[in-house]
């Protein structure tokens, strides 16, 4: 692109497609003389031929800046929803991946670590290749209740991968992190399904055996030759909390290692954020919000406010749905008050609140 004299840019003719609806001039340029190519129009493939022709051998022609500015943004649009479409697809098959990996594991009571590191690989390339929003935005997505093991693994691995980026963390203790989350919560596999299932609070004696899920992964995977320390413990360790409070064995913080601690959060945020058959779903804003709201303060402080943190960047800039049904771009957004960010709604600048408040992200 160059700047012309007054407000006409060049551009390439490749920029312009078929079905495109021009309601602006476009120009050619010969001998320093500007002579209209076409206006109101819709493009079609043979219009576009015979431009070709008459810019030849260069194919430039010329357009006010404004509408530049314009075919940028419909471009880089265009190449996000590609982008979103691409990562949804990987996303489902790796769904389905670890839905026959866990079938697998309950049948043979073993894990089998090529099919797992395969799949740990797939989801550390979408984290490093695609737009985090668009993975954050699948994790905010609504399961069915037949999905929740499977759907679940694949999005704490996400999320831990996630933070473990924004923690600047090296590729060998990213994949470790992603391994945690994919197998941390096998031993499920041994709780009966009445009780995973339940639709209403767990019994004392139903709820110690579902504490013992932790230990019933570390052995699994102990058991089927996984030796790597972090994993294991990562594993064993994800319902350990900070304030001693935790699962299974009472560890204090001095005892729980950091792949523990970021994968709990991964954990609590997934299970909040998604709808669940009796407890219901949180929007991502509310969730958020409760971790400001040091409603989690079993968790790290220092690995929540990361997490925090890069969320504010991720969210920003959003397209929501509020509480009265319109859709709202988030403007703003502070660690202090997740819950009702500042939006731009039809060009008015809103603050959110109690009364008009965001519920979910919109998909665009």
């Amino acid at each position: 692109m160059s700047i012309i004299s007054g407000d006409l840019v060049s551009v390439k003719l490749d920029i312009f497609k078929s079905g495109m609806k021009i309601d602006y001039s476009i120009y050619r340029e010969k001998n320093r003389e500007f002579y209209l190519l076409c206006k109101d129009v819709v493009l079609t493939d043979e219009l576009i031929e015979r431009f070709k022709d008459l810019t030849y051998p260069h194919h430039d022609v010329y357009i006010p800046g404004a509408q530049y500015d314009n075919i940028l943004r419909e471009k880089n649009k265009q190449k996000n929803k590609l982008k979103r479409t691409v990562f949804k697809k990987s996303y489902e098959q790796t769904k389905q991946n670890t839905s026959k990996m866990l079938d697998r594991i309950s049948k043979e009571n073993s894990v089998p670590i090529e099919v797992a590191e395969e799949l740990s690989k797939t989801m550390h390339k979408q984290i490093e290749t695609m737009e985090i929003s668009h993975i954050i935005q699948s994790i905010n997505s609504v399961r069915q209740v037949d999905e929740q093991l499977h759907t679940h693994s694949v999005n704490v691995a996400l999320l831990n991968g996630i933070i473990g980026k924004w923690l600047k963390l090296d590729k060998h203790d990213l994949a470790a992190l992603v391994m945690i989350g994919l197998l941390h919560d096998i031993g499920k596999l041994k709780i009966p399904q009445d009780i995973l299932n339940k639709p209403s609070k767990l019994n004392k004696a139903e709820f110690e055996l579902m504490m013992k899920h932790p230990i019933y992964s570390s052995e699994l995977l102990e058991n089927s030759g996984f030796t790597d320390e972090r994993i294991l413990q990562g594993v064993i360790q994800h319902h350990e909390r900070v304030n001693g409070m935790g699962y299974p064995y009472g560890l204090n913080i001095g005892s729980i290692i950091d792949f523990a601690r970021i994968t709990a959060i991964s954990d609590v945020y997934e299970t909040m954020i998604t709808k669940k058959d009796y407890k219901g779903g949180r929007s991502p804003f509310e969730v958020l919000s409760w971790f400001a709201e040091g409603c989690y303060s079993e968790l790290d402080f220092n690995y929540v406010m990361a997490f925090l943190e890069s969320m504010v960047e991720e969210l920003k800039g959003k397209r929501v749905r509020l509480s009265n049904g319109k859709a709202a771009r988030v403007m703003f957004l502070h660690v202090s008050n997740f819950a009702y960010p500042i939006v731009e709604l039809d060009g008015d600048i809103i603050h959110t609140s109690e009364d008009i408040k965001c519920v979910s992200i919109i998909d665009e």
